[in-house]
């Protein structure tokens, strides 16, 4: 059950919250205006050469759609061939024979991949292990000092030993959402 202080903390970090600006976008209380680079142009209406129009069919591309990858290839290379379609000119021959582009070795993903495949991935423990931070020792608890006390008493006053029995740990309680 939540209690009103958890309840009025929960308010006011609601309220403080808002007021930044990318808590507010992810809550969705902020503006998302359109990315003026998505925007596609559409071309004016005007009458068609004929009169034969069929209507649209549900779920077909509209005929008047540009395939976004053409048009920016057909910006980049001005409308001529891609690049990597033409033979390099006899300046880029000289470039890439200067930088060794020529000699390359073809197979090099092969290679790459083949390496990449043998490597061996090592776990943490292994890792722990070789730095000697490895310990198979379970985490310590905290004793009750005040029951230990009480049971260690408990057992003079009976003639039984001190180190029969088991010791009163104090158990860790899950705390609340706001740790209240």
């Amino acid at each position: 059950m939540i209690s009103s202080k958890s309840l009025f903390l929960l308010g006011v970090a609601a309220i403080a919250l808002s007021a930044c600006g990318d808590i507010r976008q992810d809550l969705g209380m902020g503006r998302t205006p359109p990315d003026e680079f998505a925007v596609m142009e559409r071309p004016p209406l005007s009458m068609p050469p004929d009169y034969a129009l069929r209507p649209p069919r549900p779920g077909a591309p509209r005929p008047q759609t540009v395939d976004t990858a053409a048009q920016a290839q057909e910006t980049l290379f001005n409308g001529n061939a891609p690049a990597a379609t033409k033979a390099p000119s006899q300046g880029e021959q000289a470039l890439l024979e200067a930088a060794g582009a020529t000699k390359a070795d073809n197979s090099i993903r092969d290679t790459v991949d083949h390496e990449t495949a043998q490597k061996v991935v090592a776990s943490p423990h292994l890792v722990d292990r070789l730095m000697g931070s490895a310990t198979d020792e379970k985490p310590a608890t905290t004793v009750d000092a005040t029951a230990e006390a009480a049971r260690i008493k408990d057992a003079q006053q009976n003639n039984k030993p001190v180190t029969g029995g088991s010791t009163p740990v104090i158990e860790k309680q899950e705390s609340g959402w706001l740790g209240l």
